[in-house]
């Protein structure tokens, strides 16, 4: 008869559950530490690489830069925070959300203040200051763009980053222009130019294609809205047509700029009444435009083919362009300027086609439009001049401090001696003046004393003799 041996089933159960269950849990805590760290460590790694790659897409896709920002916003890291939501707050204003940019440059502010003093705080800083000032930019607030590129210069200069500083004298170049200060944005635009053909080895090959391409589509823009506040002056729509083909030629893997560039020789075309080579440019534009979803230059174009066959007369084909273009704009909620003219020129056609209610409806748009943005873009081009004119004389102020701090001691030394000087001279006229008082006084009281006693005589010998006897 066998003897078995009877082990307590339950209990045995229980103790290889309760291991399994610590394994279980020790893996599951061990997986989860390790997939964290490879997170982090992936974030870190790719930092550097991912905002390369948001600069990179930055002119090429909105989209895709903005899809390596938010990738670059899973990270824990604060420096990592603060930079992509500085970059989304930039990247979401392109694409007209307003309140998530304000909201996530609010956030990017957080996140940098987290971080301890540094010189990587201070570039970092710099790059915040930019997003925002293209955000602003962006949204129209001009002043409030130069004012954040005056204060990213001040913190790079700090750090002596002068990458960094023709980055935003780039941005302020392009606020001038749009304000009307055409030759300032013409000086800042070639003072960068000048600085990368001199300083490429401070570049990589792409940054250098990047910065040349930007700069010269500025130069292009600035001679061409020059051209437009002086259209006697043609040989300025040479040099802005020089500057585009310079653009082209550098904006092989940047539609944006390369669709830009197109359409502004468009116009040159147009203003030199050369219809035909404008009206292909034009149609090579919307072509580009719906290619690579450019809803804002797909609108300008639609408009400027309007323009021309309004020019030739060709009514019906212009309103067909117009419409086009209003339809652009109100489904994207951009180009709100170029709405504004539209309707202006729609107005004006159906009033020639003697059709009163389109023509009072179009008008009644570009009117109601009119004031905001004249007003607009006259509180912004002052703020922008302000800002800059403060800039100067402040800098100014200090060199005339220190060139006459010296002269100014001296002077108020010789104003002091001066001011005793005259005091003193008052003191001796006063006591002058008191002394010819008295002198006076004592003459009078001498003088009348003499008459009296020349009146007692005269009285005496008036008397008759026999008094005088008498007496």
């Amino acid at each position: 008869m066998f003897n078995f041996v009877m082990f307590p089933i339950t209990s045995t159960l229980s103790k290889t559950n309760s291991i399994r269950l610590i394994i279980c849990l020790l893996s599951f805590f061990v997986f989860n530490s390790a997939l964290s760290q490879q997170k982090n460590t992936v974030i870190e790694d790719d930092y550097e690489t991912l905002k390369e790659k948001i600069r990179l897409y930055w002119n090429i896709s909105v989209d895709r830069s903005l899809l390596y920002a938010e990738q670059m916003a899973k990270s824990t890291n604060y420096e990592h925070l603060a930079f992509a939501n500085g970059a989304i707050s930039c990247l979401v204003q392109f694409k007209d959300e307003t309140e998530k940019s304000k909201k996530k440059y609010k956030e990017a502010l957080f996140y940098l203040n987290k971080i301890p003093n540094s010189n990587d705080k201070k570039r970092l800083t710099a790059d915040i200051y930019n997003y925002g000032g293209l955000a602003e930019w962006s949204r129209g607030n001009f002043g409030l763009a130069l004012e954040k590129f005056q204060d990213g210069i001040k913190v790079s200069s700090q750090i002596g980053d002068v990458k960094q500083i023709i980055k935003f004298k780039s941005n302020i170049g392009l606020i001038n222009e749009v304000v009307g200060n055409y030759k300032m944005a013409i000086k800042y635009a070639k003072e960068c130019l000048d600085f990368i053909d001199k300083n490429e080895n401070q570049y990589t090959k792409v940054e250098i294609v990047n910065k040349r391409s930007n700069l010269n589509l500025a130069l292009g823009g600035a001679y061409e809205s020059s051209f437009m506040a002086n259209q006697d002056r043609w040989q300025l729509l040479d040099s802005a047509a020089y500057f585009y083909k310079q653009t082209i030629r550098y904006s092989d893997v940047y539609p944006y700029n390369l669709t830009s560039a197109k359409l502004s020789l468009g116009n040159i075309f147009n203003w030199k009444s050369e219809y035909k080579n404008a009206e292909k440019k034009y149609f090579e534009v919307v072509s580009l435009s719906k290619q690579n979803k450019i809803y804002d230059l797909l609108c300008v174009a639609y408009y400027d083919l309007g323009d021309i066959y309004l020019t030739a007369k060709k009514y019906n084909k212009a309103l067909l362009f117009y419409q086009k273009s209003d339809s652009v704009a109100i489904l994207t909620n951009l180009n709100e300027y170029t709405y504004f003219k539209s309707n202006c020129y729609q107005a004006r056609i159906y009033n020639i086609l003697n059709m009163p209610e389109l023509a009072h409806k179009h008008s009644k748009i570009y009117l109601d439009r009119l004031d905001k943005f004249e007003s607009k873009l006259r509180e912004e081009t002052v703020e922008v001049n302000y800002k800059q004119g403060a800039d100067d004389l402040t800098a100014e102020m200090h060199s005339i401090e220190k060139k006459y701090k010296q002269d100014l001691f001296l002077k108020r030394v010789l104003n002091v001696f001066y001011v005793l000087l005259f005091l003193g001279i008052v003191f001796f006229l006063i006591k002058n003046i008191r002394d010819k008082k008295k002198t006076r006084k004592r003459m009078i009281a001498i003088i009348e004393e003499g008459q009296v006693n020349k009146n007692d005589i005269n009285q005496f010998d008036d008397q008759p003799d026999s008094i005088k006897t008498k007496k």
